[in-house]
């Protein structure tokens, strides 16, 4: 009988390591990919009848290969520009008409408040100027929000229009109230179609007062009572010949005549996806999500290069792979990647509602939580479908060890000081579009909605970095400067006291008080650390709202949040403490 000599370490190392390789195969596939052409799908439409005793099975992509008219491609195309051209003209270059105007101007760009000046004054003209003139408004403007939350009196508005007022039977608007949705407000112009509106500025600096609220074409209104040096009403243009915004009519023309190249046309496919690069980018950059109005031509042609260089890498590493399963079936073509293609190039108008546009500059409500959840399993979803056929194709090592690396890179950039993480959304589509490589519908539409969502992203907000400085992504938020305290133990009924400026002048370099009366700046060289209300000439009867902040370099700093002075000459809680970097400071008595 023979004895088996114990196993040695280096026997058992080698069985273990046996074993990791083995299942390692086994969840990731081949470690070689495959050097094969990908199979396509089959045709999954297909149309059965049955007349009498015969049956008869219609394969509809088989009837668009055999009604294909190849020779009409070009001439097409190019009544197709030509079409384009025409469009662009009328919707911006028609004579005649209205001066365009983005969706958030107003006639009073008053914050921050030294904009404007004491009373109002530096913005005197910029009302007086525009009086009696007529403008035109964009369709959408009703989505338009606020970037960061502005104090109006004491409400915090936040996540909607800047519209003050229109509640009263004349329409009078506060002069820093957004003009197009105050016309959408008052139902002058379409929510869809937009429209002409006539401004008349009210005289300045009586203004007006008590400016009510009300709600109307789903934009509420904020009220505010007190006498505000500038306001204006507007009335209806009478004619809607040139007013009419385009960007739907054109989606649906570019939509049809994409469906019909596709369909019938039959071009080939690094020329289809041409058309999605170049056609998607001008109509991004003119009609769905224009980034000047009307279309800066200088920036628009030089952001070309850059979308085509990386076009081209989009090509060689996905679409080409992707189309070329799909060459015998245009319809599938003409529906999967037509509904992914629109539905990313669109995105801003189809998702603007989604209350998650503003992650990762603002925490998330519960209905933003579901909305980023919801699609965080879809991307889960997709990915797991796609690593499943990459297993079968021996690409899932080829990806993961491509990807993987990105992990600790993102980490590291995460703790730059000074610098904010950013994964803007055409990042997220750059990532995708290698994955989204195979000859499956699941890659047809992502890749389509990848190329989409990349074109938004760059030719809306160009090419901002992975990482930025984060002063650079405050806007008009607050900075976290320091704020001046309130001092309650000395506050009278008609006085209110707060720090004075000595102890930090020097350290600071800080001159003084900007001082917020009603939402006008009162002061912009204020020194003593009190303020009599009585003396401010302020309307009696009703409540007044007052915000402090230090001045520094001829700068005001962040504003205190606003303390009401209230009719029967009471105080609101004051507030003391240092901002939080969003409009807000620690509550102290």
């Amino acid at each position: 009988m023979l004895i088996k000599p114990p196993e040695g370490l280096s026997h058992r190392f080698r069985k273990i390591t046996r074993s990791i390789r083995t299942l390692t195969r086994r969840l990731l596939g081949p470690s070689k990919p495959t050097t094969l052409d990908l199979p396509g799908p089959s045709s999954s439409l297909t149309l059965s009848s049955t007349i009498g005793s015969k049956s008869y099975t219609y394969r509809p992509d088989s009837l668009f290969n055999r009604l294909t008219i190849p020779h009409a491609l070009y001439p097409f195309l190019l009544v197709w520009i030509g079409c384009f051209i025409i469009l662009v003209r009328q919707q911006y270059y028609t004579p005649n008409t209205p001066e365009i105007i983005s969706c958030n101007a107003a006639p009073w760009d008053n914050w921050p408040p030294d904009i404007c000046g004491i009373n109002g004054g530096n913005c005197k003209n910029d009302l007086e100027s525009i009086d009696t003139k007529s403008f035109r408004c964009l369709g959408g403007c009703a989505n338009s929000k606020l970037g960061n939350p502005r104090y109006v009196g004491s409400e915090k508005v936040d996540g909607r229009a800047l519209v003050i007022g229109g509640g009263n039977d004349e329409g009078t608007y506060r002069a820093d109230s957004w003009l197009c949705p105050s016309a959408l407000h008052s139902s002058l112009i379409s929510p869809t179609l937009g429209g002409c509106i006539n401004f008349h500025a009210l005289p300045y600096p009586a203004g007006h007062s008590n400016y009510k609220s009300s709600f109307s074409n789903n934009i509420k209104s904020t009220a505010f009572q007190p006498s505000y040096p500038g306001a204006y009403r507007i009335s209806s243009y009478g004619s809607s010949a040139g007013c009419l915004d385009l960007h739907y009519i054109v989606t649906g023309f570019n939509a049809f005549c994409l469906l019909f190249t596709t369909l019938l046309l039959k071009p080939p496919q690094s020329l289809l996806f041409i058309i999605l690069l170049v056609g998607g980018y001008f109509h991004l950059t003119i009609f769905a999500d224009p980034p000047s109005i009307p279309p800066n031509w200088e920036t628009i042609f030089a952001g070309l290069p850059p979308i085509l260089l990386a076009g081209y890498w989009f090509w060689k590493l996905s679409f080409k792979r992707t189309l070329a399963g799909f060459r015998e079936l245009p319809l599938e073509v003409g529906i999967w990647q037509g509904a992914g293609y629109w539905l990313g190039v669109e995105s801003s108008t189809i998702f603007g509602k989604l209350p998650i546009t503003r992650l990762g500059y603002d925490a998330l409500d519960p209905a933003g939580v579901i909305s980023l959840v919801c699609i965080i399993v879809v991307a889960v979803i997709v990915v797991l479908i796609q690593a499943w056929e990459m297993r079968k194709y021996g690409l899932l090592r080829y990806y993961l060890i491509r990807y993987i690396p990105l992990i600790p890179l993102l980490i590291i950039l995460a703790f730059i000081p000074n610098y904010s993480l950013r994964l803007h959304h055409y990042l997220f589509a750059i990532i995708a579009i290698p994955v989204l490589s195979l000859p499956n519908r699941i890659s047809l539409f992502g890749q389509a909605f990848a190329l989409g969502l990349f074109l938004d992203g760059t030719g809306r907000w160009g090419w901002d970095g992975l990482i930025q400085l984060t002063g650079s992504l405050v806007g008009d938020a607050n900075t976290g400067s320091l704020i001046p305290s309130f001092w309650s133990n000395l506050t009278t009924a008609t006085t209110i006291h707060f720090d004075p400026i000595y102890a930090i002048e020097k350290v600071y370099n800080v001159t003084g008080f900007s001082v917020l009366v009603d939402d006008i700046q009162n002061s912009g060289d204020y020194t003593t650390a009190s303020i009599d209300m009585t003396t401010l000439n302020l309307t009696e009867g009703m409540d007044h709202y007052l915000r402090i902040a230090y001045i520094a370099n001829g700068t005001s700093l962040d504003f205190t949040d606003p303390v009401v002075w209230y009719a029967n000459q009471s105080w609101s809680e004051l507030w003391s403490g240092n901002s939080d970097g969003a409009g807000n400071a620690s509550m102290g008595l």
